[in-house]
């Protein structure tokens, strides 16, 4: 393994980069900076990461560094900017009405020279109902089917404004992913991208056929990293001039270079069941929501790689964004208030304690470290949070089976922000969540069915995505703590970094300058 480990360094001292310390979002050069750069000796290629055993069809691959590729191959209709804005791509406009979405699309080639079609979107769509990758997004489609060459109808479950969203999903040519060459081997799919695979499928190269705008950046050099142990070698020692990181698991390979952060719609909370006593109380999901320093926890937690909720959507969705007012540090006035209403409140003299235990999975340590941050916070106010840890499987089983009483959790929301799987009885992480009857509407349940009835509202048009964010910040069924982010590390010598997102980490890669 040690000779291995120096064959590996070895080969790729020449591809090195120099590069100096570690830089969150630059500033933008100044006039005397950007004459310096143009007047600089540029560099028309990238050096990055790929898995040579995976395939670079991006409904079949498996590795993320050639999943993240694929954005470079393939476009999609519509791609997300880093606030979860739609913007149109191979999209001319995207129109939603009833259970309907329709889309008509633009001129655009594959880099064989054949043009896009309607047939192409509908054959690319029926590929991502049926991936692993993407079917989770499209879970509202019930057929879609092309109303002519530049026209496609996609049919939902429900009236969902947001839909246009989910359609990020990437183009590639009808039956292209069948193709094989004289040796039977399947071969990459055809794409509309802005590169396209060399003749050894080793590297890319820029795509002469693509509509848009054709940057500096010319080809793009791969090196073959067959599993984590070989990306983090190459990261760590420079070889590859772009890296991304989802951070799931705060295991962050830090590269030098600028670092830019990622916005994700990865939700973590504090589910409660409001089957067990007091937890039944608004007032007491109140207080411990206002008890939590959540910009504490986004910097002690996950060292700055997440953003405290304001909010049960994303701090930084524009459509919420105005009326998010939930506090990001602790208020111990409301908390002592709340507390207060239903007699546990042990600044108040009365002497009684409140009591509770937290589930957590064992094996996200960020996790367990969020929850003993949680439990530490709260002490303060009287309250005592037993952290209890599970391995996942059984974690899982215990919030299946109501077997809780607090937990920590997380939830990767679709970018449409369709909340009901967490507020509707049915809902696939609606744990804890109890429908209010004649008989339970007394004890306060009934606010748990009004949350649900306004987002089972919203979908047929009776509501607004205003009002479930109002009657969630009232009622509190879950406790929104805070929503991760990923981080995009990029070589120092890379100018012109315009955008970048979840969608498309390389979204300006035409604009990008090289300075060798």
């Amino acid at each position: 393994m040690k000779i291995k480990k120096v064959l590996a360094f070895m080969l790729v001292t020449l591809l090195i980069v120099s590069f100096c310390g570690c830089k969150k979002n630059p500033p933008e050069a100044s006039s005397t900076d950007s004459e310096t750069s143009e007047d600089a000796p540029q560099q028309n290629h990238l050096t990055l990461l790929y898995s040579a055993a995976d395939t670079f069809n991006p409904y079949t691959a498996k590795t993320n560094i050639n999943i993240e590729l694929c954005h470079l191959l393939y476009e999609p209709l519509i791609e997300l900017d880093n606030k979860f804005n739609a913007v149109n791509v191979l999209a001319n406009s995207v129109e939603t009405q009833n259970n309907k979405c329709t889309v008509t699309i633009g001129e655009a080639k594959f880099s064989d020279g054949s043009f896009v079609t309607a047939d192409d979107v509908v054959y690319s769509a029926k590929l991502a109902l049926e991936s692993a990758n993407f079917a989770s997004k499209l879970y509202e489609v019930t057929s879609v089917l092309a109303a002519d060459s530049k026209t496609v109808v996609f049919n939902l479950s429900k009236n969902d404004p947001y839909f246009k969203n989910l359609l990020d999903f990437p183009i590639l040519k009808q039956g292209s992913d069948k193709i094989t060459n004289s040796d039977s081997v399947v071969l990459p799919p055809i794409g509309c991208g802005r590169y396209k695979l060399n003749e050894k499928n080793d590297g890319l190269v820029l795509n002469e056929n693509y509509f848009g705008k054709k940057g500096n950046i010319t080809q793009i050099k791969l090196i073959n990293a067959p599993d984590s142990e070989s990306v983090e070698h190459y990261v760590s020692v420079g070889a590859a001039d772009i890296y991304y990181s989802s951070t799931s698991d705060q295991s962050i390979i830090r590269m030098s270079g600028n670092k830019f952060d990622i916005n994700l719609n990865n939700l973590v909370y504090i589910g409660v069941n409001q089957n067990f006593g007091v937890l039944s109380h608004t007032e007491l999901r109140q207080a411990l929501s206002s008890g939590i320093d959540r910009s504490s926890i986004c910097q002690n937690a996950f060292y700055n790689n997440a953003l405290p909720a304001k909010g049960f959507f994303s701090p930084v969705w524009n459509e919420t964004k105005s009326i998010q007012n939930i506090q990001i540090n602790a208020a111990s006035q409301i908390t002592v208030e709340n507390l207060q209403k239903i007699g546990y409140n042990s600044l108040s003299g009365n002497g009684k304690t409140l009591k509770l235990t937290m589930l957590v999975n064992s094996e996200n340590r960020t996790r367990v470290a969020t929850a003993q941050l949680i439990a530490a916070q709260l002490k303060a106010y009287g309250i005592e949070i037993q952290i209890i840890e599970k391995s996942y499987d059984k974690y899982l089983e215990s919030l299946q089976n109501g077997n809780f009483q607090l937990f920590l959790g997380e939830i990767k929301l679709t970018e449409n922000m369709d909340i009901s799987p967490m507020v509707t009885p049915s809902g696939s992480a609606a744990f804890g969540i109890k429908t209010a009857t004649a008989e339970t509407a007394d004890e306060g349940l009934e606010k748990t069915a009004s949350a649900a009835d306004v987002v089972n509202g919203f979908y047929n048009g009776s509501t607004s995505i205003l009002d479930i964010e109002t009657t969630l910040q009232t009622e509190m069924p879950f406790i929104p703590i805070c929503y991760r982010t990923g981080v995009l590390f990029c070589n120092e010598k890379i100018e012109n970094i315009k955008s970048y997102s979840a969608s498309d980490i390389y979204s300006s890669i035409d604009s990008y300058i090289y300075n060798s």
